[in-house]
């Protein structure tokens, strides 16, 4: 007779192999071109599309040149009454030796976009978490649940897009875009953590302690009054 932690396991890799089935199998949205594995030249919208689907030709891109979880959440790096060190390097539109009341400024504005925009997650994988498809990146960050490390490391994978720290990315040409942009990357590295929780790592997501390459005329520093 079968055990019950035998059919546990055997539950767990049906549910598993159902879900990678949905997942791989989710159109991919139109930033992404199909000629490059890089990240560079994949935000153009280059795409071929067949049937309705669009296919990359890799499963998730090159990263290189981002930040982590510890500096866009857990490092209390952006606090308001107290920056961390590193907000300077990650934003060096503000200027060298930028002083504390305009480090504020631009901790308040990375609050604002953490807090307000959702992560974009599909609703396939959203439901396989148990999650909502309205979840905010702080939210994402904040989650406790099983899967916690696909949704943390989403909500830094998008920071990293939607501020141009990633090498390659050129989105702030408009918020619809960078908001676009920053949802697909995110939602490619969630669909690969969901399902390879090993590949989860700094080399992969490209934690290299990088910097913001936005243009200072972006849209994304526009609004600011600082």
């Amino acid at each position: 007779m079968e055990s019950n932690k035998s059919k546990q396991s055997r539950r767990s890799f049906i549910k598993k192999a159902a879900a990678g089935a949905a997942i791989t199998s989710l159109p991919v949205k139109s930033v992404w071109a199909t000629t490059s594995c890089s990240m560079s030249g994949q935000l153009s919208g280059n795409l071929s599309q067949t049937s309705g689907n669009v296919e990359p030709v890799c499963e998730v891109p090159i990263l290189s040149g981002g930040r982590s979880p510890g500096f866009w959440y857990n490092g209390n790096q952006l606090s308001v009454s107290n920056p961390g060190k590193a907000v300077n390097d990650v934003f060096p539109q503000m200027g060298s030796k930028a002083s504390e009341a305009t480090q504020k400024c631009w901790v308040r504005m990375v609050l604002s976009v953490r807090d307000n925009n959702q992560l974009g997650i599909n609703s396939t994988l959203a439901n396989m978490i148990g999650v909502s498809t309205s979840i905010t990146l702080t939210q994402a960050f904040m989650y406790s649940g099983t899967h916690k490390d696909v949704l943390r490391h989403g909500a830094a994978v998008y920071l990293n897009t939607y501020f141009e720290l990633y090498n390659g990315v050129a989105t702030s040409f408009s918020e619809a875009q960078s908001r676009m942009a920053a949802e697909e990357v995110a939602n490619m590295v969630m669909n690969k953590l969901y399902l390879e929780g090993s590949w989860a790592t700094d080399s992969n997501l490209g934690y290299n302690d990088g910097y913001s390459k936005a243009s200072s005329s972006s849209f994304l520093f526009s609004n600011m009054s600082c």
